[in-house]
C-alpha cells in the first residue's frame, strides 16, 4: 500500500526551460517522506526527531528521471516501503504528473540514527509496524 502526496510545481522549482531542476525532485521526495511520516505517526516528523532524538538520514539514493516535469503542473508522489532492516528502511518514490506517465522513480535507503551518539540504532517497534503496513513486495 502506498501513500500519495501531491504538489503544484512553482516557478522557483524550474530552470530557464520551464522544467523542474532535478535536485528539486529529490526535495519533493523528502517532503513526501515527511508527509508520509506525519500521516502514519501520532506526531509530525520534526517533533518526533526532537522528542525521540532519532532521525532517518539518507544513506543511499538512486533515481531515474523518465519524463520532464514542468512549471504549473501538479505532481503526485507515491511513497511506499521496500526492504526493512534492523536500522534501515528502503523508501520508494514514484512521481507522476496528473494524467501522465511516471516522471521519475527514486529509492532512498534511510538509516535510523541516535542523534546524540551519531550512530545507527534499531528502528523503534512502533515505527517498524507502521512501515510494514506500507511495505510492498520486491
Amino acid at each position: 500500500m502506498s501513500f500519495c502526496h501531491s504538489r503544484t510545481v512553482r516557478f522557483a522549482d524550474v530552470d530557464a526551460a520551464g522544467i523542474v531542476y532535478y535536485p528539486r525532485l529529490l526535495d519533493y521526495c523528502h517532503i513526501a517522506f515527511e508527509e508520509f511520516f506525519d500521516h502514519l505517526s501520532s506526531q509530525p516528523y520534526s517533533n518526533w526527531v526532537q522528542s525521540q532524538r532519532r532521525g532517518f538520514p539518507t544513506r543511499r539514493l538512486e533515481c531515474d528521471f523518465l519524463k520532464p516535469v514542468v512549471y504549473g503542473s501538479t505532481i503526485a508522489i507515491e511513497v511506499s516501503i521496500g526492504v526493512i532492516g534492523k536500522s534501515s528502511v528502503q523508501f520508494r518514490f514514484r512521481g507522476a504528473v496528473e494524467g501522465a506517465e511516471t516522471s521519475f522513480e527514486a529509492q532512498a535507503v534511510k538509516v535510523c540514527i541516535d542523534l546524540d551518539e551519531g550512530r545507527p540504532t534499531a528502528i523503534p517497534e512502533e515505527l517498524r509496524t507502521l512501515f510494514e503496513s506500507h511495505q510492498e513486495e520486491e
